[in-house]
């Protein structure tokens, strides 16, 4: 199974949760009948034993049908796949911002959150995937080396990327939040007239100096930086 058909399907990590609360009941004349029976007398629940079996029986399909769906859903190889999603999906819409900013098409695409949730879903796909494999991520306690100031973080990372699980999940991370910021960019220079084409390119390539470069061209073209937001919030409100 690919994963573009796999994404939405991930949802199916709550469902053994959810099995034993909406189960289908046994509906054969007799049981229907021994049922009821039960119902209009709680306290006679012990003596409707063919019941309560055919009830946990049932749960215990669903539950174990929904464990084996979630088993071949949240895989490495779906992992992979969606590593490659990750990594070329958003190309294309960074092409559409570099090379045809104020074009139609463009602000279609990009001026919703769509494109961007979707990469947020691949990101939480390959999360919840490795989170459900034995082994799937890195040891918390050489996680927290990283946040170490007292030893070596930089070490720390380093040997954090031998698990691969990590390395998609820390990738699809990035590639996600520079497609965000390479976005705002390209939304601020519509908003005030600005080029923003080599700052969106750079925040593609290298993430952050791109928005140096923006703030460099804001202030070189007189247009300044943007104000403080949350001020001009409060004015509205006013």
């Amino acid at each position: 199974m690919k994963f573009p058909t796999l994404l939405i399907s991930a949802c199916v990590w709550a469902l053994p949760r959810a099995t034993l609360a909406f189960a289908p009941p046994v509906t054969s004349r007799s049981s229907v009948l021994q049922r009821n029976n039960c119902i209009k007398q709680p306290s006679a629940l012990s003596l409707c034993p063919d019941l309560v079996t055919a009830n946990l029986i049932t749960n215990s399909a669903a539950l174990s049908s929904s464990l084996d769906l979630s088993a071949g859903i949240l895989t490495t190889d779906n992992i992979k796949q969606a590593f490659s999603v990750a990594t070329f999906f958003p190309q294309l819409f960074w092409l559409f911002l570099i090379l045809l900013p104020n074009s139609g098409i463009t602000k279609k695409l990009m001026g919703g959150y769509e494109i961007i949730t979707v990469c947020m879903l691949v990101h939480f796909f390959i999360v919840a995937a490795s989170i459900a494999q034995p082994d799937g991520t890195a040891p918390m306690a050489e996680f927290a080396d990283v946040f170490d100031p007292a030893g070596d973080p930089q070490k720390a990372m380093v040997g954090m990327m031998q698990y691969p699980n990590f390395v998609s999940e820390e990738w699809s991370h990035v590639l996600t939040w520079d497609l965000f910021v390479g976005r705002w960019i390209w939304l601020d220079g519509l908003k005030r007239g600005i080029f923003t084409s080599h700052s969106v390119l750079l925040c593609n390539l290298i993430g952050p100096p791109g928005l140096l470069l923006h703030w460099a061209t804001c202030l070189l073209t007189g247009k300044g930086l943007p104000g403080n937001e949350a001020d001009a919030i409060d004015e509205l409100v006013e």
